[in-house]
This record gives structure tokens, C-alpha cells and sequence, in this order.
């Protein structure tokens, strides 16, 4: 009992033991220094596609701890890296959290009183809008902020794609414009502080595939795809029943050809293939039609008495005519055929106990008719 109350007292101390161990091991995602944006400069250059390469060029100042990396808020997560220069070591997305930009390591881990600048690209989708209604486009950004820091001057450039007389809408207005370039700048901007230029403009000449532009009514890309590989997936599975149809014709034209070379030569079975033929056309109530042919919709086109003993009938294994291998029954010392007439001769089957394969195979003469079973029209 003394053992269990010590067990006990123990365990509030091992609960807050591993709960300080936890917190030590998780990532701190607070600062690690304080800092202030020297100069933040980002240059949004308008693609014929409707993305918008973005150039984002940073000044920072440490002014307390130490900064070993850093963040960069960009518009949403559908951007892809291009490339980065100075402090910059490695830059990749981070989209986590709500939070949408990319984590810049550092060169180095940097300390109070040292300054850094960083430089990198991104080649951004979905902030180019297309507004078919109204028959223009537009851009709305608003670079990356700092909750903690101060940015002692901002500037904003777009390449302007078209003339810059074809605006309907600068918000706010460009502080300077050259070369077709606006330039919208702000100094002291606060913690937290955003700040949010749009631009309109109906001139979208430059936008030669407009299909990936936001809001476009063209296709996307993945429905092209999509498209393309259910076309030849349809594709291949026509050219494969043709395939298939093409043999199974060439199959059913060789079947044809022997049975009417077998019914030229045997009188006795073009009689019952006649007969059989006829009794066939009465039940299933087919007419002739005026050249004297018979279009069975069944079978799907016209049928003669050979096509009928040849195909359909094997096909449906109809009584009025036999399947194409007669049966037997083996014995090990001999073997039996079933003949329609004494005047027939039958290919036996191997003689033994049901081998898969025959090495000898011989000829029977009947001496005796059995009944009035149908000879097959293939030759053993």
C-alpha cells in the first residue's frame, strides 16, 4: 500500500516532466531576433499566359538575437521557384499554417548590427484575373508583411504588358511611370501595416493563351489532357474490336468456304442442310425479299443455307444439326464412332485411356447404323 501511494505522489512529477521534455523538443516558431525592413522591393512582370513573374529583393537589419532564416508572404501557393541571389541559400515554399510565401535560409546565421539582403523569383499563377464580363483584367497585390517589424521604404513596379493608356483602373495611383513601368513606393510602414495596389485594364492582346488565365472560359490544361487520353484510349478500343471483327470475318469466310466445298461433294448433307435451312426461315418467320434473299436480323445480314449450316447453327448448337466434334467413348483397347450411314467412314480417336495427344489415328469402317444422328461438317 506504502508502495502504491508513492507510485502515485511520482506520477503528477513524470506527467510535468515529460510535458517540459515535449516543449523543448518541439520547433520554436517565434523569432529568434528582432529586425526592421530596411528596403522591400518587388517588380511583378505580367507573362502572356497569365502568370505573373514576381522579383522580390529584401534589406534586412538585426537589432537584437539572431537570424539564421527568414519568411516571404507571397499571394497564394501556386507559385514555382526560379531562382535566388545573395544571403539567399536556399529557398523553398512554405505553405502551412494559412500561411502562403516561401523560407529563405540564410548564408550564415547573422547577428545585432549586421544586415543582410536576399533576392529571389517566382513565377506566380492564379493573381492574373480575367473578368469576361466586363471585358478586361485585372491584378491585385499585396506583398508579404511583417507583424514585427517596421519596412522603412516599400516599392512596388509592374511591367505594364500593354500602353499604359489602356487602364481603367490604378489603385492607387502610381507614384512614377516609365518606360511603361508603374511605381508605387511607401516609407515608415508599421507593424503589421498592408499595403494593396490593383490595376484594370481592358487591352488583353497579350494574352495569347488565355485558357490558363483565372476565370478564363477556355479549357484548362488538365482538361486538354484529360480530353486527349479519353480520346485515344476511345480510339484504341474501336481500332481493337475492328481488329477483332476483321479476324473473327476471316475465320467465319474460311468456315463458309469449306462447308460448301463439303456440301458440293456430299449430296446426302446438302439435302439435310437444305431441309434444316428451311425448317429454320419457316420458325423464325423470315420472307424473301425481292432478289430472292433471305435477312435474318438476328444474325444481322443475309443468310444463305451454307452460312446457316457453317455459323449459326454451330453457334447455337441447334439440334437440327450437330456440334462440330462427335463424341466417343474411349476404352484401352478400343475405340467407337457414331456414323449416319453403313456407307460412311469416321476418324476414330486414339486408342488408350484419353491421352491429350493422338500419335496414330485410323479410319472406321460402320457396320452398323445408329440411329439418325447428324455427321459434323469438318473433316477429323
Amino acid at each position: 500500500m506504502r508502495i502504491l501511494s508513492r507510485m502515485l505522489w511520482w506520477l503528477p512529477v513524470g506527467i510535468c516532466s515529460l510535458v517540459v521534455i515535449c516543449c523543448m523538443a518541439a520547433p520554436v516558431l517565434a523569432d529568434t531576433g528582432t529586425y526592421r525592413i530596411a528596403d522591400y522591393h518587388a517588380r511583378l512582370e505580367p507573362q502572356n499566359d497569365g502568370t505573373v513573374r514576381i522579383n522580390i529583393t529584401q534589406d534586412w537589419v538585426v537589432t537584437s538575437g539572431n537570424i539564421p532564416w527568414i519568411t516571404v508572404g507571397l499571394p497564394n501557393s501556386h507559385f514555382a521557384i526560379e531562382g535566388k541571389s545573395d544571403a539567399a541559400s536556399k529557398v523553398a515554399a512554405d505553405n502551412s499554417g494559412g500561411f502562403t510565401g516561401v523560407r529563405i535560409d540564410l548564408d550564415k546565421i547573422y547577428l545585432p548590427g549586421q544586415t543582410f539582403r536576399i533576392q529571389f523569383t517566382v513565377l506566380q499563377s492564379n493573381i492574373l484575373e480575367r473578368l469576361p464580363d466586363q471585358n478586361q483584367w485585372r491584378i491585385a497585390y499585396t506583398p508579404g508583411w511583417y507583424d514585427n517589424a517596421v519596412i522603412d521604404h516599400l516599392q512596388i513596379d509592374m511591367a505594364s504588358p500593354v500602353d499604359v493608356g489602356s487602364y481603367t483602373s490604378l489603385v492607387p495611383q502610381p507614384d512614377s511611370t516609365a518606360n511603361n513601368v508603374f511605381t508605387w513606393e511607401q516609407t515608415n510602414l508599421t507593424p503589421g501595416a498592408h499595403f494593396t495596389v490593383l490595376v484594370e485594364s481592358p487591352d488583353g492582346s497579350f494574352l495569347i493563351k488565355p485558357n490558363k488565365v483565372v476565370g478564363s472560359s477556355g479549357l484548362s490544361t488538365g482538361i486538354i489532357i484529360l480530353l486527349v487520353v479519353v480520346g485515344v484510349v476511345v480510339m484504341l478500343s474501336i481500332w481493337a474490336a475492328m481488329r477483332a471483327k476483321q479476324k473473327r470475318d476471316e475465320a467465319n469466310t474460311i468456315l463458309i468456304e469449306e462447308t460448301e466445298k463439303e456440301l458440293a461433294h456430299d449430296p446426302i448433307k446438302k439435302e439435310k442442310v437444305d431441309k434444316g435451312f428451311e425448317e429454320y426461315v419457316d420458325e423464325k418467320g423470315i420472307g424473301k425479299d425481292e432478289q430472292g434473299r433471305y435477312f435474318d436480323r438476328g444474325y444481322g445480314d443475309y443468310i444463305t443455307p451454307v452460312i446457316w449450316a457453317a455459323l449459326l447453327m454451330r453457334n447455337n448448337k441447334s439440334s437440327r444439326w450437330p456440334p462440330i466434334n462427335t463424341g466417343f467413348t474411349g476404352t484401352s483397347g478400343h475405340s467407337s464412332c457414331a456414323c449416319v450411314s453403313c456407307a460412311c467412314a469416321c476418324a476414330c480417336a486414339c486408342a488408350g485411356g484419353g491421352a491429350a495427344g493422338c500419335t496414330r489415328k485410323g479410319f472406321h469402317g460402320c457396320t452398323e447404323c445408329k440411329g439418325e444422328a447428324k455427321l459434323p461438317l469438318n473433316k477429323v
